[in-house]
């Protein structure tokens, strides 16, 4: 064999270790630059993410079961639609009552944390909320739900309400 064509032989394998190295730098920079837009991007809740889409038959729509642990939060989405012929004004999320297992009213009430939206009649927005357990001993509850908010020229009333369990555990 000559000298030229060996020399030849290793400059060919030397380029191709080189591209391959330079094109995975490439993918890696790539896919890390994506990866970076992605988690900047404000996530924009829609009405697709949600377990079925609110409408006048279901007004309220989350799971009917929500697990926490004690003393800590858990993050919920929640599905409201508006079956009035006003436009609700200020509409905001809260947990109005809970009972444990035997019937009893429990006073540590969940609190539920969203932020108030405007919706028109026949529409159907999505909330995300934090609900934050207060205290209340490990075990399985009733709670309900309301959607308060500004109908018309009247104050805040209770628009819809959707009772669900509530599943505690230390």
């Amino acid at each position: 064999m000559r000298k030229g064509a060996l020399s030849l032989s290793v400059t060919a394998i030397v380029i191709i270790v080189i591209a391959f190295v330079v094109l995975g730098l490439g993918l890696t920079l790539t896919k890390t630059i994506f990866k970076g837009a992605m988690k900047k991007i404000p996530e924009a809740i829609a009405l697709t993410e949600l377990e079925a889409e609110p409408t006048a038959e279901r007004p309220i729509v989350f799971p009917d079961t929500i697990d926490i642990k004690r003393n800590k939060m858990e993050t919920l989405k929640v599905g409201v639609y508006n079956r009035r012929t006003a436009t609700l004004k200020n509409a905001i999320l809260n947990i109005t009552e809970c009972i444990d297992s035997n019937g009893n009213p429990v006073s540590a009430i969940p609190t539920l944390t969203a932020i108030a939206q405007e919706i028109d009649p026949g529409e159907a927005k999505a909330y995300k909320a934090i609900i934050q357990e207060n205290g209340l001993p490990p075990g399985r509850y009733i709670c309900k739900l309301v959607v308060n908010a500004i109908l018309g020229e009247t104050g805040a009333q209770e628009i819809e309400s959707k009772q669900f369990f509530l599943q505690v555990t230390s």
